[in-house]
């Protein structure tokens, strides 16, 4: 049976908690491959009882609906929601690990729990979130960030950058490239055969023309390109207006908040965020680690059972795609 792997994400976060509940709720068509430190578990459900519990299995041992657990053995006690570079050592360890199973095949596809980028920093690992570890990881150099849920799809030019260098970044190139991924993906993870896509200025009311900035010259130029290659790609339009009525396959914004505002409130427990132009499948809650609530039970399970779900889908898709070049 196809199995799926899910990390732990931030020792120190929500993790360990919204897998617990999820693999209580989730039906899923593939074994769950938990990624983590097994102690840190067993802390949480001696904090909360009330918790479900399972009797985790070594990957590979399992039958069918079993769920496994490939324990790391970082972290013997954590400090809920607290900033560590010990826990942030322990997140890039499980991630590591799962790639392990997804490289070697023992995994159809990567599910990851949230991650803190400040823990990470201090542990001294050079990426900046997920997204970016995970191409360097594959091998890839031109990837993109899309948040999706039952009602929407967004995909970012720039992702984990400050705003002030947002303007310089958007550039005919990267415009394309989120274009041309876009659509490839949606073709081949999600069988949309001919998708629409629409695309965001920068500039209140998309630069009027250049009366509001320039930017939307190279955001025009490379919708051009893109239409000359036969691609359903529209824009620029104004983002204060253009989410109001969903009427494409997916939207393309040009920085993070601009895009991701709309998707988390439109449907903020069912987003989920997917890297797109990965040699393989990855998933992760639309949320981050919830130091806030870490440790205290109330955290929801939805977009981690979301994103296993879109998981399984999306590996489904990649089994028997066979590629397609974009008219």
């Amino acid at each position: 049976m196809n199995r799926i792997a899910i990390t732990m994400g931030d020792p120190a976060g929500i993790g360990a908690e919204i897998i617990l509940k999820s693999l209580s709720i989730l039906t899923a068509k593939s074994i769950p491959v938990v990624v983590g430190d097994i102690k840190v578990f067993d802390q949480l459900c001696s904090r909360l009882p009330s918790l479900p519990r399972f009797s985790f299995k070594h990957p590979g041992s399992g039958s069918s609906g079993d769920v496994e657990f490939s324990d790391v053995g970082r972290i013997d006690t954590v400090e809920p929601g607290l900033s560590d570079g010990r826990c942030g050592e322990a997140s890039y360890k499980y991630i590591m690990e799962a790639l392990k199973l997804v490289f070697t095949g023992e995994a159809m596809a990567l599910v990851t729990c949230p991650i803190s980028k400040a823990s990470l920093s201090m542990a001294g690992i050079p990426f900046p979130g997920h997204t970016e570890l995970l191409a360097h990881a594959g091998g890839v150099d031109s990837y993109v960030m899309m948040l999706a849920n039952p009602k929407i799809r967004v995909s970012l030019v720039t992702i984990h950058i400050p705003l002030a260098t947002v303007p310089a970044e958007i550039t005919e190139e990267k415009v394309f490239r989120c274009i041309r991924i876009t659509t490839r993906s949606l073709q081949e993870r999600f069988s949309i055969r001919n998708p629409s896509i629409k695309i965001c200025g920068l500039n209140p009311h998309a630069g009027e023309k250049g009366v509001i900035g320039h930017e939307e010259d190279g955001i025009i130029r490379a919708i051009s390109r893109a239409q000359s290659m036969g691609m359903d790609a529209t824009g620029p339009y104004p983002a204060d207006s253009v989410f109001h009525h969903i009427d494409c396959d997916a939207y393309i914004a040009m920085y993070h908040d601009q895009g991701l505002i709309p998707v988390k409130t439109i449907d903020f427990e069912r987003t989920v965020n997917i890297t797109l132009g990965l040699p393989f499948v990855r998933t992760s809650p639309g949320h981050g680690t919830g130091f806030d609530i870490a440790g205290k039970g109330t955290a929801n399970p939805t977009s981690l059972i979301e994103a296993y779900r879109m998981a399984e889908i999306m590996a489904e898709e990649k089994k028997k795609t066979i590629s397609r070049p974009l008219r």
